[in-house]
C-alpha cells in the first residue's frame, strides 16, 4: 500500500506524519512526502520535538511532489492550511484523498518557543490521528483484503 503526505514545503506537517506512520514498522507500507514548494531542509524544530517521542527525522530529506509523478498512491494525505475544496492538488495518481488540515506553526509565530509549543501541538495531533488511520484504516483495509 502506498501512501503520500502532501504539503506546502514538506519541511515540518507532512514529514512528522510520515516519519509518524513509518514508525509503526508495516512492510506492507511505502511511505512518502513532498511539497508543493520544498524548502532545502527539514524543521530544525520539527526534528526535536519527533525526537521527544522517539521518532528521528534526521535522515529526512523535502521532496517535491513532481518526483512521485508517474507512481500510484493508494492514499493522498494533505497536511496544510485550508480547507479540502481549497487545496491545490498537483497531478498526483491516488485512489483516496484524505486531508488532515494543520496550520503552519511558522505562519505569525513571535518566537521560537511559540513555534516550538505549535510544533508539539501538530505532532500530538498527527500521533493521534496516524494511529487511527493505521489500525482503522489501513489494518482494516488490508484485514478484508
Amino acid at each position: 500500500m502506498s501512501i503520500l503526505f502532501l504539503s506546502n514545503r514538506n519541511s515540518c506537517r507532512s514529514q512528522m506524519a510520515e516519519a509518524i506512520l513509518r514508525n509503526f514498522n508495516d512492510e506492507n507500507l511505502c511511505i512518502y512526502s513532498a511539497g508543493l514548494d520544498p524548502v532545502d531542509h527539514v524543521s530544525t524544530i520539527a526534528m526535536e520535538v519527533m525526537g521527544e517521542a522517539g521518532i528521528n527525522l534526521k535522515q529526512s530529506v523535502p521532496h517535491n511532489f513532481s518526483e512521485y509523478a508517474d507512481m500510484d498512491f493508494d492514499y493522498l494525505i494533505t497536511v496544510g492550511e485550508g480547507t479540502n475544496e481549497e487545496l491545490t492538488i498537483p497531478r498526483v495518481k491516488y485512489k483516496r484523498k484524505l486531508h488532515l488540515g494543520f496550520k503552519s506553526p511558522y505562519k505569525g509565530a513571535k518566537s521560537q518557543e511559540e513555534i516550538r509549543e505549535r510544533c508539539c501541538a501538530v505532532r500530538d495531533e498527527l500521533l493521534s490521528e496516524m494511529d487511527y488511520f493505521y489500525h482503522r484504516i489501513l489494518k482494516k483495509r488490508h484485514s478484508q483484503l
